[in-house]
């Protein structure tokens, strides 16, 4: 009985294909097939397209659509080979390319998307859409590439790292990102040279991207190369003066340039930014102590030590300021809560140069000169080139009528700053028992007078070495001019 039915509905298949001719059977299949499709009868719509492609071979909609169901029931590789034979029927055929490509985007097989895409805009028709594709892939590829090499830089496997960002600068050459993520590798990796070239070429590509402008301002100050990371950041602020971070690296290079004023103008900016940042009050309460302007800085410190107590050297800042003012109870106080903060620390980082600095000042400002000698001493053979331990050490050695050693401890300092400091030379002229400016007054005839050192003298001038703001320059005076010059004591 079954054998009787199949050939009845043999006859009648025949019967029909005589009346309607296999182009339209062809078609009636491909529709049906759309119809279940569209209902997500996926395993009928494959069914009904295959019947219309052994009919009709060569319509490229009918594999298309044929790749759309194999693709929607998780068939991947026939649906790939579905998409292929449409495009090769028809070269024009631009939804085959893309659903291709698709394919391959979402394998993450990028470079063939790409491929299959610029077929496309090879292709007769050669659409905008394919380049607006193809750009969209490259710039997923990248992102792809970049995202992989900071995961493999972040588990140690850097040559991974690196020559994952250098296959994508070869894929996309004009991303400024790329060479910012490289040079931020190099910077990791202290290769500052290298971080800087990278960067450079991100700012030669587009220079207003802010990123890479911040960066290198932060290779200059790491170097400390304070100039130049002024000059750097200054740049970056012109382009984005809204973060924080960067106005308070501004002004700690201004602080380090010893150009307190315009320090202290960047830093309130930045603590204007983001008030509920320590690390920025913080710096802002130091440029107010350099600058002499006490109340304030203690200010400052109290409103950080409120937030966190044991922030690190806030209560040794704090004392120095009660000792300028002459609250030597209240230093004393400060100094107390700043070593039993180091010691605590301590316990789980005995070796930490930082904190046993810390503790050293504290020592020292409690008068046990002996702990204070050797804790900084211990921080300065951890870190030899630590120079604010150097400034320590003078200043134990000072209070302890060691002026030679206090002495050698200074120009240890001063040899590590990058430029000469006017803070450490008056250090060094207080060491040796003079004011900054002991020898000379000169009185010009005009009622101007400069004081100073005399650094050289000849038959017709005298050079003095005088205070401009917050260094030191020297003015040369011609003896016609002079009226007469006195000492200091006069």
């Amino acid at each position: 009985m079954k054998k009787i039915f199949e050939l009845l509905i043999i006859i009648v298949l025949l019967i029909v294909l005589v009346f309607i001719g296999k182009n339209k059977l062809a078609t009636f299949y491909s529709n049906q097939g759309y119809d279940y499709y569209e209902s997500a009868s996926y395993d009928k719509a494959i069914e009904y397209f295959k019947s219309s492609l052994k009919l009709d071979p060569l319509v490229s909609t009918v594999h298309y659509n044929l790749a759309k169901a194999y693709e929607s029931a998780g068939l991947t590789g026939k649906a790939e080979y579905e998409y292929r034979k449409a495009i090769q029927l028809d070269a024009s055929f631009t939804r085959g390319y893309e659903a291709l490509a698709n394919i391959y985007f979402e394998q993450k097989s990028y470079k063939k998307a790409i491929a299959v895409l610029k077929e496309a805009e090879a292709s007769a028709s050669g659409p905008q859409e394919m380049r607006q594709l193809i750009s969209h892939v490259s710039s997923e590829y990248t992102a792809h590439l970049i995202n992989t090499a900071m995961d493999a830089f972040s588990k140690g496997d850097k040559p991974k790292a690196y020559a994952l960002l250098n296959k994508a600068l070869k894929a996309n050459p004009t991303f400024p990102f790329l060479y910012h993520t490289l040079g931020y590798f190099y910077y990791v990796d202290e290769k500052y040279d290298k971080a800087v070239e990278k960067l450079n070429k991100a700012i030669q590509i587009d220079n207003t991207f802010f990123p890479a402008h911040q960066l290198l301002g932060d290779i200059y100050f790491e170097e400390r190369s304070f100039n130049k990371a002024v000059k750097v950041y200054e740049m970056a602020a012109s382009i984005n003066r809204n973060d924080a971070t960067l106005l308070n690296n501004l002004g700690l290079a201004f602080m380090n340039l010893e150009n307190y004023q315009e320090a202290i103008n960047i830093l309130e900016e930045a603590v204007s930014l983001d008030p509920q940042n320590t690390n920025f009050r913080y710096s802002l309460a130091s440029v107010y102590r350099d600058a002499g302007r006490l109340k304030e800085s203690g200010a400052e410190y109290i409103k950080i030590i409120n937030k966190q107590f044991d922030y690190p050297n806030a209560h040794n800042d704090l004392a120095d300021v009660y000792v300028q003012e002459s609250r030597e109870d209240e230093a004393i106080r400060e100094y107390t809560a700043e070593l039993d903060s180091c010691l605590v620390k301590l316990q789980a980082n005995p070796n930490d140069p930082l904190l046993l600095n810390s503790a050293a000042r504290a020592y020292n400002g409690i008068g046990e000169y002996d702990k204070a000698k050797i804790s900084v001493k211990k921080a300065l053979a951890i870190k030899p080139d630590y120079r604010q331990a150097y400034l320590t050490l003078a200043n134990i050695q000072n209070n302890l009528c060691a002026f030679e050693d206090s002495m050698l401890a200074l120009k240890q300092a001063k040899a590590l700053s990058p430029q000469r400091l006017y803070f450490i030379e008056k250090a060094i002229n207080n060491v040796k028992g003079l004011k900054f400016f002991p020898n000379t007054v000169v009185y010009l005839k005009n009622k101007r007078w400069f004081e100073g050192i005399v650094k050289r003298e000849t038959k017709d001038a005298i050079i003095l070495e005088i205070d401009i703001g917050s260094s030191v320059g020297t003015v040369t005076l011609p003896r016609d001019d002079i009226e007469r010059i006195a000492s200091m004591e006069e």
